[in-house]
């Protein structure tokens, strides 16, 4: 899929500038992509910030995010808290810039051997792009200890969009970068 913008298309762009210079879809951050995406699947969507509908969604959004945030410090890292917002077609970055399906996400979480015993999540901004489609911008903040015991404190920034199918809210794309270290 093509964006066009002002009579090119993206496409169009990379082929004139290849000229002078390498650039492919490959130098594109995960979380820009997948932002430009989530867009791209409502195309003339306005952002519906003001309308009650709006507001419900951006609280319920905010309540899935924490509750997937919190449940980072569950024994299975938040797999069976998380499966049932993941869409069966859902695809994502992990913060290692790996591509991942919904399986691979929940086999990924029951795996980890971290333990995570604090994950907030510090900000979060619900952009709602229609009355079944929105994106929330965040991030959060895990503390714990890792295989080794040595503690870690990691922060990370990500983006999730949401659709609503059926009546229910599921997350459709997913992607995740770490941000340095804190001390």
């Amino acid at each position: 899929m093509w964006l066009a913008l002002k009579g090119h298309t993206v496409r169009d762009e990379l082929l004139f500038n290849s000229t002078r210079r390498k650039l492919t879809m490959k130098s594109f951050s995960p979380l820009l992509a997948l932002t430009v995406v989530a867009l791209a699947v409502a195309p003339g969507a306005r952002a519906q910030t003001g309308s009650a509908d709006a507001e419900g969604v951006k609280t319920k959004l905010k309540q899935m995010e924490d509750s997937w945030g919190k449940a980072f410090t569950d024994k299975d890292h938040g797999a069976a808290a998380v499966e049932p917002m993941l869409a069966a077609d859902f695809a994502g970055f992990n913060s290692k810039g790996q591509k991942r399906d919904k399986s691979q996400l929940l086999d990924e979480m029951k795996k980890e051997t971290d333990v995570v015993t604090v994950s907030t999540n510090d900000s979060m901004d619900v952009h709602v792009y229609g009355p079944s489609l929105a994106t929330v911008v965040g991030t959060s903040t895990e503390k714990g200890k890792d295989k080794d015991g040595k503690a870690f404190n990691r922060s990370f920034c990500w983006v999730d969009t949401w659709m609503e199918r059926n009546g229910k809210w599921e997350c459709i794309a997913e992607a995740v970068t770490l941000l340095r270290e804190k001390k």
